[in-house]
């Protein structure tokens, strides 16, 4: 937990990349009425930049997205941070059999998922505290 912006106590700071821009927006809305900072982006390579300004505390992450999917996002980020930002990958798609998931990566929430199907994942970790 940290101040946010205005001074309220917020839970962290998400950002969810995702190339559908509905499922970004719906999503936002439902992790800011729980308390969490929610920033926005469509790709990996968008998600980079944001993160070069904006540190989060932890990414909700598509696999399949123009420019720069989730795997190549993932490899990225991992050449670039001394401490892994906690992941929870939300796919359309199962986790692959064929590849090793990265130990940043909590979880997997297979689409289409509410927000409580995600907001789950979350319960009992602390991502604020994970990402110190």
């Amino acid at each position: 937990m940290h101040k946010g912006s205005a001074g309220a106590i917020v839970k962290s700071r998400i950002l969810i990349v995702d190339d559908n821009a509905d499922l970004r927006r719906l999503y936002a809305i439902g992790l800011n009425q729980r308390g969490y900072e929610v920033r926005l982006a469509a790709n990996g390579a968008e998600a980079l930049d944001r993160m070069e300004q904006d540190p989060v505390d932890l990414i909700i992450l598509d696999v399949q997205m123009p420019v720069l999917d989730g795997w190549g996002f993932i490899d990225r980020l991992s050449a670039t941070q001394s401490q892994p930002i906690p992941i929870l990958i939300l796919s359309g798609y199962p986790p692959p059999s064929d590849k090793e998931i990265p130990g940043s990566v909590i979880g997997w929430v297979n689409k289409p998922a509410t927000i409580d199907d995600v907001c789950s994942k979350l319960v009992g970790f602390d991502v604020a505290s994970a990402a110190s």
